[in-house]
């Protein structure tokens, strides 16, 4: 039996020791005077938790008929999130408030609150320009300022006019925040001063900050957060503790130092990050005898409360994208954290009582870093943002009101690319190609190969959905650092290696022998495969085959015939295109287009140390530098020239030159 809905103001008056339901009556006039509205509330003052139940009450005092959608920068947070107000206000969630995930969609007619990732709410701007089931939008977490974030701003602006253009009621906007730049979003969001903008004190416990005196060469900071875990056991300091580390293999390697502290004292040590299924990150939240160690990357700054945790250990490092319009390269790097991030992390050790920050760097780093972490739309590859953006009918991209404009030169790479995968004709407008790859949901360049199979003699369709589904996720092998199971894990990854034909032949025949174990995790994870990724695949595929049923198209089709393995191939290359690259000599390629040399074939690649000889083309899913400053190219297909002669003709002068004097003089230096 589902529990009886309670009133709103009947659950922000018993949470008066929070701040937002305390100054609820101020707060919630502010809204009402001003429909477009920022909220800066520090950490601990509930804006994330009571806002949402305030606006609802102020909806049906306004007579408002739409729902209430409130974003989230991640899965994690937005499950949690709604676990939290769904128990305050009473509901199951699914009820009056659900939530809103890729491939997990907890919501009814009857929702009330929605709480979503600014991904889906993106998608839904695409397919509902009027977003017509919404009254109110609250952006939370607005300072971290990913892609989605800053487009998704943009276009409720652009939203909100086409409401009040059509007579229907305007959409009203509130973002939400611990640390963004107050002035500069009001004035973004046109409000006309600061009286438009608030700021709440957050309900903290104080948190004393300890830095590293001096930082020795090469310092292990994965290490140095272990030996603060073992400092706060030898000295039987209480509480759980949060590690920030900036990645995975960090993550990792973190988890296996603090391993060997478990023979003194009984711990649980528990990672966070954004590969791990949503059970395997929901195990930070569940009650445990022993001490929880939790090892996280930046998933775990915002939104996210963990009760217990006391002590916080801050490597102060996160990795960022970072796109090379000229190369088309995007690269993932290590950088020292925002001061923003800095407070957010150290805030989450003073949530439930007084907590204690270790940051493992010294205080004079801090003169350094930057107050605020640079815009993801500064630093990333545009394409599927200037897709979605040609999808709603917005045409100079570069005249579009960003909060942050991005780099002009990733516009026009972005641009070029669509148009080389026929997303965009000769004039920058979108064509039915482009219309079905953002139905499909996925990368442009995977949802070009799609498109290319669904030739009516291609029969390659089945396949073709699959290898996207595949590469629109994370790495399928796990490689284990311990050297007994890397050897293993090594062992067993080379059986789906047999065929020569191509990287793409391997992901099938990985594909293969999951279908057949009945897409079981514990065979995933004897394979050393990764079950998520596995896992996510297959939703994927099943999205775009219900995308395809929807434009009358079908797989069982090219299952009935033999598969062309030309066909294959040239829907593949036609995906990949941009990623074309020539023989240059020495073991390296250079791309087509002569904006990256020196790129070498990755050792986990089929093709690699194999003689293809001087004339080989290959197509590449992902041009990668590694931190050392090495190119590599992994999932790799050995182009014949007759598909680039059909598919690009253009491009075949590239093909038929000789390598330029300054290639020559390099490799015989």
């Amino acid at each position: 039996m589902s529990p009886e809905k309670r009133n709103p103001e009947k659950v922000l008056g018993e949470l008066e020791h929070i701040p937002v339901a305390r100054l609820r009556k101020i707060i919630r006039e502010q809204i009402r005077e001003h429909p477009n509205f920022v909220l800066i509330g520090e950490t601990g003052s509930g804006k994330t938790t009571c806002l949402p139940p305030l606006l609802l009450e102020l909806r049906d005092e306004l007579g408002l008929t739409g729902k209430i959608g409130v974003t989230q920068p991640r899965r994690v947070a937005t499950r949690s999130v709604t676990t939290r107000v769904s128990d305050m206000m009473g509901c199951d969630v699914g009820g009056s408030v659900g939530y809103h995930v890729r491939f997990e969609d907890f919501t009814s007619d009857s929702t009330d609150i929605t709480f979503m990732t600014d991904g889906i709410l993106l998608r839904k701007i695409q397919f509902d320009p009027f977003l017509s089931e919404f009254s109110i939008i609250m952006i939370d977490e607005a300072h971290e300022r990913s892609l989605n974030i800053d487009l998704c701003l943009g276009l409720l602006i652009d939203v909100n006019n086409t409401r009040i253009g059509t007579g229907m009621e305007p959409l009203r906007l509130v973002i939400t925040s611990a640390t963004i730049e107050r002035n500069k979003f009001a004035e973004y969001i046109g409000l006309e001063d600061k009286d438009n903008s608030t700021e709440i004190p957050g309900k903290m416990f104080p948190v004393k900050v300890f830095y590293e005196p001096e930082i020795p060469w090469r310092y292990d900071y994965m290490k140095a957060a272990a030996d603060k875990v073992e400092y706060l056991l030898e000295n039987h300091l209480d509480g759980d503790v949060l590690i920030f580390m900036p990645g995975k293999k960090e993550i990792n390697t973190t988890v296996e130092y603090l391993k060997a502290l478990t023979n003194r004292t009984k711990l649980d040590i528990l990672p966070l990050h954004a590969e791990l299924s949503p059970e395997e990150q929901d195990r930070i939240f569940l009650p445990s005898k022993n001490r929880k160690v939790i090892v996280s990357t930046n998933i775990a700054e915002t939104s996210v409360t963990i009760d217990g945790i006391v002590h916080v250990i801050d490597s102060g490092l996160i990795k960022q994208t970072s796109f090379d319009p000229k190369t088309g390269i995007e690269q993932l790097i290590l950088v020292e954290h925002a001061l923003s991030g800095l407070d957010q992390r150290k805030g989450r050790a003073g949530r439930t009582a007084p907590g204690y920050c270790y940051r493992l760097f010294t205080e004079d780093s801090l003169r350094r870093r930057k107050k605020f972490p640079s815009p993801e739309i500064e630093r990333s590859n545009l394409s599927q943002v200037v897709l979605a953006m040609k999808k709603v009918g917005i045409e100079d991209i570069e005249k579009f009101n960003f909060i942050d404009p991005p780099n002009r030169g990733a516009i026009h790479q972005a641009i070029k690319n669509l148009t080389l995968l026929g997303a965009l004709d000769g004039r920058g407008k979108i064509t039915k190609i482009g219309e079905f790859m953002v139905d499909l949901g996925i990368d442009p360049r995977l949802g070009r190969m799609v498109i290319e199979a669904t030739r009516p003699d291609s029969y390659c369709l089945n396949k073709i959905c699959t290898i996207a589904s595949f590469l629109d996720g994370k790495n399928i092998f796990i490689r284990p650092e311990e050297i007994t199971q890397e050897r293993e894990a090594k062992r067993l990854h080379e059986r789906y290696k047999k065929e020569k034909d191509s990287d793409f032949m391997v992901i099938l025949n990985i594909w293969n022998a999951y279908v057949k174990s009945g897409y079981d995790s514990d065979w995933a994870k004897a394979n050393y495969l990764n079950e998520k990724t596995l896992e996510e695949a297959r939703k994927v595929r099943l999205e775009l085959l219900d995308v395809l049923k929807n434009h009358h198209l079908s797989v069982d089709d090219s299952l009935k015939h033999k598969v062309n393995e030309d066909s294959l191939g040239k829907a593949i290359t036609a995906g990949l295109i941009t990623n074309l690259m020539k023989y240059s000599g020495r073991s390296c390629y250079r791309k087509l287009d002569n904006t990256k040399e020196d790129i070498h074939i990755h050792p986990g690649s089929i093709y690699f140390r194999q003689n293809l000889g001087p004339q080989a083309i290959l197509v590449s899913d992902e041009i990668f530098i590694n931190t050392h400053g090495k190119a590599y190219a992994s999932n790799c297909l050995l182009v014949k020239p007759e598909w680039i002669r059909e598919l690009a003709p253009h491009l075949m002068g590239q093909i038929l030159s000789r390598p330029s004097r300054k290639n020559v003089f390099r490799r015989h230096r």
